[in-house]
């Protein structure tokens, strides 16, 4: 089955690539078109695990979590909240911009969608109930955060974005979260986490910072650099973390890793990135003989949550 998600990646994509001139045979043997940001920020050894090992409908399959979840309801609020127009695509239309019309009881919607989610273990079912409980909270706190950036109407929200760099092959291709003429924001969202066992082992949970995430470098400001330089237009960034009961938004005004200058620096790690993975691309050409140019971390928590995928990996790289 194709999600609405899947054939709108594939239009956008198809698009984007019909500019490509004598694509890399790599492309095909590896079903591997375009970059995303949330690809580059993955560790490399969870890259070509995901994108070269499984296949396509293999790696939808994998496993998500409640907070992951839970962060994209937040997502459902800001669009029928906040914005005007939504970038869908529809059959025979390909991309379009539909009107978002004026929603009535918005939580409740999105707490009927948040209550479909089906939690992959115990731990996953017991943080879904924390974030359910947090979830009326989160929903006043973007609201807040939303009044203070202050958009001006119309408003836009996932509106796909292609951007090639000098001296890459394929595109990075993207969708702003919630933009107008002259801003953008994109969201990230925080949920409690839990903490140590207590003596009788009982748990408890606590809020997180409300700080971009950094994996050696900043993975949300890169995000943000992408869409900076993405935009044909160049609008002001706003990079909105917030959890349940706070917010922070993050501007070049008080961040200096937002200002122009510092977001190319951005620009050129993401370079670097996709210079390397394609190199490894037209090294192996379809052969599974990639994973000899990555040192895998399996003591990174992106693999916590992936089950099996963990002892499957491990033995791929010869390390079970």
């Amino acid at each position: 089955m194709i999600t609405k998600d899947a054939a709108l990646a594939k239009k956008v994509t198809d698009d984007f690539l019909d500019n490509i001139k004598d694509l890399p045979e790599w492309v095909e043997l590896y079903k591997l078109n375009h970059w995303s940001p949330s690809q580059v920020n993955k560790m490399a050894c969870m890259w070509g695990y995901e994108y070269l090992y499984l296949s396509q409908e293999q790696r939808r399959a994998l496993p998500g979590n409640s907070k992951m979840f839970a962060g994209n309801r937040v997502g459902d609020m800001l669009q029928l909240l906040f914005g005007n127009f939504l970038w869908k695509t529809e059959i025979g239309k390909g991309l379009v911009k539909i009107e978002i019309p004026p929603q009535r009881k918005v939580f409740d919607k999105v707490l009927d969608k948040f209550n479909l989610y089906e939690p992959v273990d115990m731990a996953d079912a017991a943080q879904h109930d924390i974030n359910r409980l947090g979830l009326a909270k989160a929903f006043q706190t973007l609201k807040n955060a939303i009044k203070e950036i202050n958009l001006t109407s119309p408003t836009e929200c996932e509106r796909s974005v292609s951007l090639t760099l000098d001296g890459c092959i394929l595109p990075i291709i993207g969708r702003v979260d919630l933009e107008d003429s002259n801003n953008f924001i994109e969201l990230k969202t925080k949920w409690k986490k839990k903490n140590r066992p207590k003596k009788d082992g009982t748990s408890s949970y606590s809020l997180p910072n409300i700080k971009p995430n950094y994996m050696g470098w900043n993975e949300h400001i890169l995000q943000v650099a992408f869409y900076y330089f993405a935009c044909e237009q160049k609008k002001k960034p706003h990079l909105l973390v917030m959890h349940e009961e706070g917010y922070n938004v993050f501007t070049e005004d008080n961040c200096e890793d937002l200002r122009p200058e510092n977001l190319k620096l951005y620009l050129t790690k993401m370079k670097k990135v996709i210079q390397e993975r394609e190199t490894i691309l037209e090294k192996h050409a379809g052969k599974n003989t990639w994973h000899q140019d990555i040192v895998p971390d399996f003591t990174h928590y992106f693999w916590k949550s992936k089950g099996e995928h963990l002892d499957i990996a491990k033995k791929l790289w010869g390390l079970n």
